[in-house]
């Protein structure tokens, strides 16, 4: 089964994706932050979509690296980190 992926959620595999993958840490106030800056390009994924367009893929600068994050167009944040 599938988890929920609430607010709660995606901060947290967010967090521990970027750790996991990046060696990068961060706390739930930046992964808000990575969200609002997002808000601008939303619609216009500078690296593509997923899931029948449900997803848009983005680059962006999390502290010293330059990552790809997924956006979900339904739940409107980052879900996950590539």
């Amino acid at each position: 089964m599938k988890p929920i992926k609430d607010y709660a959620y995606s901060c947290l595999h967010v967090i521990q994706r970027l750790k996991e993958r990046h060696g990068l840490e961060i706390d739930a106030d930046t992964y808000d932050q990575m969200n609002k800056h997002l808000e601008p390009y939303i619609g216009n994924p500078n690296c593509g979509t997923d899931n029948n367009g449900e997803q848009e893929i983005h680059s962006m600068f999390v502290k010293i690296k330059i990552v790809k994050v997924v956006y979900s167009l339904s739940n409107k944040r980052i879900t996950t980190v590539l």
